[in-house]
């Protein structure tokens, strides 16, 4: 776990090397052995100087997640980083030199153990990144990072590193000081015990009589400055609930205007606060425990089943263009198949465009772009899908037209293919009985840009059996996507709670309510886009036609729609189709969105409008209980896929846990009284389903609590 060695001129080397997995985490075992070396070369009079380095590709990761997440009071997170805290303290105040040798990128934790050393040597390696993220897991650095970074490399540069929570490459950590030396990763061991042995009195510049921050100093009028610039950037962007920026902002501001000891106790006092908060239990179950457990659950399922070595997409469209990319940039030879030559050419320049931007971007190289491209054919010939073990379609969403595709798949790929369907709306289950084996039919729902978005939705008629979900899912691994199961149903998860979320937008419209207030809610709730602005860019007509199919099949919070319906009819009668045309709610132009002139002739509106508060709950509620509605129909049965299906699929606020989180940090008990309440307010679309109350009466929750 961590060992331990002294060479010939006094260097001893504290080595962290963790034995039960790839990379090195700070658990609680970890920790106290580091501290038990630390102290041992301190004492040990022989050793001039100490280097600090990792077995591992990387140098050290954060703390581990899993006890953080069990911590259920603020001293018991506390105690989890006391004991590095203290220790950490330690090498900072001794005299020997301690040199943390960077072989690999460090964060989170790994770095706050590099601040407190007194030389830092990096890799000289393009991969190496450094940086400060638990922001993006609702939590604040606690183990010195918020007050040695700023004594490092100044207020600004360390604020944005540590609001932002993106790290910085070897290059510009050299530049801002964050590092003494980058070398090459041969010279590392040999470049850091010559730092050691030229500074044997070491001591840290914060700890020295007139320190001085680089660039301006706390208490300074560009400090003042500085941090109400910031506060109103935080305010602006990051809603209050979503603590950790706004707990950063204020330890930046204490901490660095009192000496790094005081400093740190602010530090340790906000990081326990945080730490319990909803939106850092809420982040890291769906960043990083939900994740695990449905990769886990899809290895299971796909154990048997071996990674195809060719597969066929029909479409040459955005959404089939970019599965072949994806499929493709996987190492998977791919067919892709479409109806005319200028609609394959047309899919293969935006396949040309998004490699030559990858390659731009330094995410591959020009070698990888033309192996990928090479691992594509294009041809309008089905014939040439033989040979492939899954071939996925996605054509228009008309189902005459796809099953016409599917017959034409089977005829040439043979009856053992997987056939599968991109489809977000459509019955996979009715669609199956055009094929010759249903039970090898499938739903995989990708989502838009295919390239860039994690989430597919796996959707399981009712014939298709355990081998085709396995070969669906080991084609998934390959592509690196997070695949979340459900089972077939009107609009299946994704689709269902999205027209929700949309329809309720719709409703508030109707009734004489501000679009700006209703977006701007949205906006204030965590969402990128309010859902009328989603609107205009979706088009009215194709809503109507999504949420009219759902309307139709009447479960859940669908079989209210009327009056969303009405806001769909005024708006397309008055040729307000969307951004695609005239404009829809909005106009659209070089300047941005505004609100159109005839609106308000349209849909009068309220004289007393709403309050923000009541319009975002609704917004928010409204997909809670349509998600309910889905576990209890058996649509889908694990609240952790649900939420992080959410979170990837249409960028739910990820401080806010996901669409079942929602329900227990409300409370259930509270959430149905809540509900009820809009049930007799707006309609019956607010109604829970029985399973809600039920598990009000009994105090049970969807998520076990940290």
């Amino acid at each position: 776990m961590i060992d331990y060695d002294k060479d010939g001129d006094g260097i001893a080397h504290i080595v962290w090397n963790n034995p039960d997995g790839p990379v090195n985490v700070k658990s609680a075992a970890a920790m106290a052995a580091f501290a038990q070396a630390v102290d041992r070369a301190i004492a040990d009079g022989t050793v001039k100087g100490v280097l600090v380095r990792s077995a591992k590709r990387d140098f050290v990761a954060g703390g581990d997640l899993t006890a953080l997440y069990a911590a259920a009071t603020p001293e018991e997170a506390a105690a989890l980083v006391g004991g590095i805290g203290a220790c950490l303290r330690r090498i900072e105040r001794s005299p020997k030199p301690f040199v943390a040798v960077l072989n690999g990128s460090a964060l989170g934790g790994g770095l706050e153990l590099a601040l407190a050393c007194h030389h830092r040597v990096a890799a000289d390696e393009p991969a190496l990144r450094l940086g400060a993220p638990e922001v993006t897991l609702g939590l604040i650095p606690g183990a010195g990072g918020t007050q040695r970074l700023p004594r490092l490399i100044g207020i600004a540069a360390a604020a944005r590193m540590l609001i932002d929570g993106k790290p910085v490459g070897v290059r510009d950590a050299l530049a801002c000081g964050l590092v003494d030396e980058a070398v090459p990763a041969g010279q590392l061991i040999d470049a850091a015990r010559r730092l050691a042995l030229a500074h044997p009195q070491a001591r840290q510049p914060w700890d020295a009589e007139g320190f001085r921050y680089p660039g301006f100093q706390p208490g300074s009028p560009e400090a003042a400055a500085f941090f109400g610039d910031m506060q109103a950037e935080v305010q602006r962007q990051r809603p209050a609930a979503d603590l950790a920026p706004h707990a950063i902002l204020q330890v930046l501001a204490e901490g660095t205007a009192a000496g790094l000891d005081r400093g740190l106790a602010v530090e340790a006092q906000q990081f326990a606060r945080v730490a319990v908060s909803a939106a850092a239990k809420n982040r890291i179950r769906t960043q990083f425990i939900a994740p695990g457990a449905v990769r886990k659950a899809a290895r299971s399922a796909d154990a048997a089943a071996a990674q195809p070595t060719q597969v066929g997409v029909v479409g040459a469209g955005t959404m089939g263009g970019g599965i072949a990319l994806v499929a493709a940039r996987s190492g998977i030879r791919t067919v892709l198949i479409d109806q005319s030559e200028a609609a394959l050419q047309k899919g293969m320049q935006r396949i040309a465009r998004s490699l030559a931007s990858a390659v731009e971007r330094q995410r591959m190289t020009p070698a990888q772009r033309d192996e990928t491209l090479a691992r594509i054919e294009a041809t309008t010939d089905f014939a040439r899908l033989h040979g492939s073990q899954i071939v996925v379609e996605a054509v228009v969403e008309v189902p005459e037209v796809k099953q016409s595709v599917f017959r034409r798949i089977t005829d040439a790929a043979g009856p053992d293919v997987v056939v599968a369907s991109n489809t977000s709306t459509l019955s996979i289950s009715a669609m199956a009985e055009s094929v010759a084996a249903p039970k090898n039919f499938i739903g995989l729902h990708f989502f838009a840009p295919v390239d860039r978005m994690a989430l597919v939705e796996v959707i399981l008629g009712r014939e298709t059996d355990e081998r085709t979900l396995a070969r669906s899912q080991a084609l998934l691994k390959a592509m690196g996507k997070t695949p979340v199961v459900v089972n077939d149903g009107p609009g299946f998860y994704t689709s269902r709670v999205v027209a929700a979320y949309t329809r309720e937008a719709l409703h508030m419209l109707g009734a004489g309510i501000s679009p700006e207030r209703i977006d701007r809610a949205a906006l204030a709730a965590g969402f990128s886009i309010g859902p009328l602005a989603m609107g205009d860019l979706t088009s009215y007509d194709l809503l109507k036609d999504i949420l009219g199919s759902l309307a139709r099949a009447g479960r859940g919070t669908a079989a209210d729609s009327q009056g969303a319906m009405d806001a769909i009819d005024r708006l397309l009668a008055a040729g307000r189709v969307g951004r695609k045309g005239a404009g829809g709610v909005y106009d659209h132009g070089p300047e941005g969105k505004r609100v159109w002139e005839g609106l308000a002739a349209l849909f009068p509106p309220q004289a007393q409008q709403p309050a923000e508060e009541e319009v975002m709950q609704r917004l928010l509620d409204i997909q809670s209980i349509e998600t309910a509605h889905v576990v209890a129909e058996g649509i889908a049965s694990d609240p952790l896929a649900l939420d992080l299906a959410a979170v990837l699929g249409w960028s739910y606020p990820t401080f806010r846990g996901g669409v079942l989180a929602n329900i227990d940090d409300t409370g259930v008990a509270r959430f149905v009284q809540r509900s009820d309440t809009m049930a007799q307010a707006f309609g019956p679309r607010f109604a829970v389903p029985p399973l809600l109350r039920e598990m009000a009466a009994t105090g049970a929750t969807f998520h076990a609590r940290g």
